[in-house]
């Protein structure tokens, strides 16, 4: 699929030659035009502002944005963008600096093996008097204060190190944060990926199951030019923490993810 897309680009690319004044005239049209016409590759340049190149400029930056593309049949997946510094990954992501800094702060690729997908992020002003010491502080730019006490201790109870774990949304104001979370999965090379919630499960599972049926399953989820991963989808902790009954289920599902880390004997 992906190389029927760049084919098809290449083609906006480098068109054929009218071959006939017909052609010249009319364009491309079907009806009169003989069954079978020679075709003779000769690669023409674009004129500034020609609809052929605002085209393609249109495609590339949409597929920029997106990271996908829906197509009849499927998504052609693009490439990740690789980086080589913390600094250059920051530079490619959207939260605000501050919230960048207070999330990746101290994280590197040797020691990380579980990247959170919440649903949203909250802003730096909204949040930063809130601010206390250690761990609980990343978890605080995502949820409200009693939510992010509450995912720490289930971090705890998970045998999770602060080094171990990183954090980040699928969506802020609205913008899709889906392949920046692949672009940090690509720089951590995480051994897992766990959604929270419906939202953030279906942006990276790109499917609409209903959460009830997949949390607790591991899905192996394929990056071109990274390599795959394994996604597993929780309940959000706000619908955890108030929940007899759905602390038992997530209990049973965190102890599958502890095993899956040999963290579980």
């Amino acid at each position: 699929m992906e190389n029927l897309f760049k084919k098809k680009l290449q083609d906006l690319r480098h068109p054929l030659p009218p071959k006939t004044f017909r052609h010249a005239l009319l364009g491309p049209v079907t009806w009169g035009q003989p069954q079978q016409d020679a075709q003779i590759p000769s690669p023409i340049m674009f004129s500034e502002g020609s609809e052929q190149k605002l085209v393609i400029e249109a495609l590339e930056r949409f597929t920029e944005e997106k990271g996908t593309i829906s197509v009849d049949g499927g998504e052609i997946a693009l490439r990740l963008k690789k980086v080589t510094s913390i600094s250059e990954l920051k530079a490619h992501l959207s939260l605000e600096s501050q919230t960048q800094d207070l999330i990746l702060n101290d994280k590197n690729s040797t020691t990380l093996k579980a990247i959170f997908v919440t649903e949203v992020v909250r802003p730096w002003s909204e949040f930063s008097s809130e601010l206390k010491t250690g761990f609980v502080n990343e978890l605080i730019a995502c949820f409200p204060i009693k939510t992010a006490e509450f995912f720490e201790r289930m971090m705890m109870a998970m045998k999770f190190t602060s080094d171990e774990i990183l954090i980040y949304p699928i969506e802020e104001k609205g913008q899709d944060l889906s392949q920046e979370v692949m672009a940090l999965a690509a720089y951590f090379k995480p051994e897992v990926i766990i959604t929270l919630g419906a939202k953030a499960s279906q942006k990276i599972l790109n499917g609409n199951d209903r959460l009830s049926l997949i949390h607790g399953q591991f899905f192996q989820k394929e990056v071109e030019g990274v390599g795959s991963f394994q996604v597993v989808p929780l309940f959000h902790p706000t619908i955890i923490e108030t929940n007899q009954n759905m602390k038992k289920t997530a209990w049973a599902d965190m102890q599958k993810i502890m095993k899956h880390l040999k963290k579980l004997s």
